[in-house]
């Protein structure tokens, strides 16, 4: 069943990456057919890939969250899930150039991380791990795509400053678009990444664990949601939008690839999810 689930990752990986050549087709031919077939594709992948969590999390006999393979597959599953959610129900469209690299990436990164499935430590075999998993990889997989829909922001309005509006520029998403796609992205990603940090502490204190409020993975998590919650203030109470919102979701992107890449493995006393 391991290797059923390995081949369907690498099912994945693929139809990901036909999804980005039919993404990339019609921003050149500006077809809109091959976007919607683009988006197709980009859905069999999000199936093949939640197959193969699915087969390795029956073959452990837990969530797949052990390791940078199965953790940075599933963030692949939430970023992609996110974009579809976005793409397929509400009125922000044609991501898929820009969401499907880092998909690419996450999952190839995860692909050369590989080992076989290892067990749980005794302190994460509970139903609010469980919990604190499940929201908290939904928030980062919005938020990763508010924080790219940031740069892509920033790097669009300084094109239009140096007044380069070229055909490039023509064919990337509006400013209106990226602002209100920032915005709906951390007001999906800020409940979940609330209720995630609420049943981490709840785990911590039930456990027993030292010294968790001094977690550098915790401190860092708090930054990232004051970052967010500022950027979901301004908009809403102070008319902040644009810029000004782009490099908060930018910061906050920051914070969260901290997080993953340095504070899990590195410097976390309580979050190695296993190894």
């Amino acid at each position: 069943m391991e290797q059923v689930s390995v081949i369907s990752l690498w099912i994945a990986l693929l139809l990901f990456g036909a999804a980005f050549a039919l993404f990339i087709f019609h921003y050149l031919s500006r077809r809109e057919q091959m976007n919607l077939r683009g988006v197709a594709v980009a859905l069999a992948g999000w199936v093949a890939l939640g197959v193969a969590l699915v087969l390795r999390a029956a073959v452990a006999e837990r969530l797949p969250i052990v390791g940078a393979y199965e953790s940075l597959a599933l963030i692949t599953w939430f970023v992609v899930a996110v974009y579809l959610v976005l793409e397929l129900f509400t009125q922000v469209k044609k991501l898929g150039l820009y969401v499907m690299p880092a998909a690419i990436l996450f999952l190839g990164l995860a692909w050369s991380s590989y080992s076989a499935p290892a067990g749980l430590m005794p302190e994460l075999q509970s139903d609010i791990v469980v919990l604190h998993v499940i929201v908290m990889f939904t928030a980062v997989g919005a938020l990763y795509l508010a924080g790219c829909a940031a740069l892509l922001y920033l790097v669009e309005e300084r094109l239009l400053k140096r007044h380069r509006t070229g055909s490039v520029l023509g064919r990337l998403p509006s400013l209106a678009t990226l602002d209100r796609l920032v915005y709906r992205a951390t007001l999906i990603g800020v409940p979940f990444l609330t209720m995630g940090m609420v049943a981490g502490g709840i785990r911590a204190i039930a456990f027993g664990v030292e010294d968790w409020l001094v977690d550098p993975m915790v401190l860092l998590s708090l930054g990232a949601w004051a970052l967010y919650l500022a950027l979901l203030y301004g908009h809403l109470r102070g008319g902040w939008g644009g810029r000004r919102a782009a490099w908060l979701a930018v910061a906050g992107l920051a914070v969260m690839l901290v997080i993953r890449f340095a504070a899990v493995p590195y410097w976390s006393g309580f979050h190695t999810y296993g190894g």
